[in-house]
Formats: structure tokens, sequence, C-alpha cells
């Protein structure tokens, strides 16, 4: 099996969005050509909800600065992915449709998730770790608008 891991392809980290990402939006379209090529696609999708732990407003911080966390140190974020929100919905190009599943992460409000497979915590598991039928047993692409760090981070 062959997935496509499609992550965080949200108005939010396009151009405009509160976290944006330099042209995030120009790999849209490259992304709904390749979908039809695996196997499986799974989108993330960012889901915080307003106040999340993350939100340097939550701390009465500047954006980008760290605090710590009980899970470790923590950069804290601009608002942004907030539930319901235009921010937090996929950009209006990507073909959603073709995605087998889409994992929200970032809903819980005490513990920031880049990962759709562990919170930031690395002990509590996300939907994707949690299957028992793995789609991601065998070959993975990933993709996606988040920072080259985030990308990381999350492909551990």
């Amino acid at each position: 099996m062959h997935g496509l891991l499609v992550i965080d392809v949200q108005n939010d980290f396009c151009p405009n969005g509160a976290l944006a990402v330099a042209d995030g939006d120009a790999i849209v379209a490259g992304i709904n050509a390749a979908m039809p090529r695996f196997d499986a696609v799974i989108l993330t999708q960012d889901w915080h909800p307003a106040g999340h732990s993350s939100f340097a407003s939550s701390h009465d911080a500047a954006p980008m600065s760290v605090t710590e966390m009980p899970y470790g140190p923590q950069v804290l974020w601009p608002d942004h992915c907030i539930q319901g929100s235009e921010g937090a919905a996929f950009h209006p190009e990507l073909n959603a449709t073709c995605a087998n599943m889409i994992v929200r992460k970032g809903y819980n409000p005490a513990i920031d998730s880049y990962s759709a497979f562990f919170e930031n915590d690395h002990k509590i598991a996300n939907r994707i770790a949690r299957l028992s039928a793995n789609p991601w047993d065998h070959a993975v692409d990933a993709c996606g608008t988040g920072h080259r760090f985030l990308r990381a981070l999350f492909c551990r």
C-alpha cells in the first residue's frame, strides 16, 4: 500500500491566514493531481478550541515566544485554526472529497499536537496510531503547508 499524508492544507496556513506560509496555496493543484495515484489519502486538520494553551494570547505573551508546558517547551502561536472557523477550513481548492480519512489534531486544550500519530507529550496516541489496520505499514509520501520543522516533527 502507498499512502499520501496531506498535512494541514488549511486557510490559516495559506496567504492572508493567521499563520500564513508564503505561497502555501501554491501546492494545492499538485496535491489534487497526485491524490488519485495513491491507495490511501489522509488529510490532517489543525482543530484548536478557542483559548488553546499553545496560543500566545492564552499566556499574555508574544507570538513565537516559548513557554514551558508539562510536556516540555512549547512555541506560543498566534491564534489559528480555531474549530469551525474559516481559518480552520481546508483550502477551498483542495479536493478533500478524495480523502479516505480526515484526522483532526490540536483539539485537546492542554496539549498541542503537530502530529496525527501522537500529541506533543509523545504519550497520547492520535487516530492514525490507534488504527488496527494501519495504512502506513508500507510506503507513505507526506506534503502540506506546515513549516519545515512541523513536517519533520509530524513524520517522526
